[in-house]
């Protein structure tokens, strides 16, 4: 079997003594014409030791996944975890929000980000998930301040929230 660009560039930054990992959104989270998701086959195409990840909670959840099911699947793969928290469902306007779309930047009530446990994201499941499944950081992104908050304020909410679950 040949190896795909994707992992003979991650095996030579590892020779390196670095590590390539991927940061994901809910597109990833599309059909291909074998039936996967590009999520998947982008993993199952690279090697454990070439490919890491950096898997977003909130992007998986608004692609209709659990990312419960996704730390297991893919355990001691995924060191970076990111928390984000979001309310409402996938939306027309929710690109804008990440600068992709310029068009419209303001929040909608379809789609918002919120401060980690402000929004539906099962953070409880997902951080002890992680326990086991070798997460070693943890990285909180607040896109734009929400909730008539400023960015720290929306900081501070999410360093709360994570608080009492890292300690049970």
């Amino acid at each position: 079997k040949t190896k795909s660009d994707l992992d003979r560039f991650g095996e030579m930054i590892r020779n390196a003594g670095m590590t390539l990992s991927y940061h994901n959104h809910d597109t990833e989270f599309v059909r291909l014409e074998n039936g996967s998701y590009g999520f998947d086959d982008l993993y199952d195409t690279t090697s454990a030791e070439n490919l890491k990840m950096q898997m977003d909670c909130c992007w998986v959840s608004v692609a209709g996944e659990d990312p419960v099911k996704y730390l297991k699947k893919y355990a001691n793969r995924c060191p970076l975890l990111h928390l984000k928290d979001y309310v409402g469902r996938k939306s027309e306007n929710m690109y804008a929000l990440i600068g992709i779309d310029e068009s419209e930047k303001e929040q909608s009530e379809e789609f918002g980000f919120r401060p980690v446990g402000s929004g539906v994201v099962d953070f409880k499941s997902i951080l002890e998930a992680a326990e086991s499944c070798g997460v070693e950081w943890y990285i909180v992104e607040q896109d734009l301040p929400t909730v008539g908050k400023t960015p720290f304020e929306c900081a501070e909410m999410s360093i709360r929230a994570l608080r009492s679950p890292l300690k049970s």
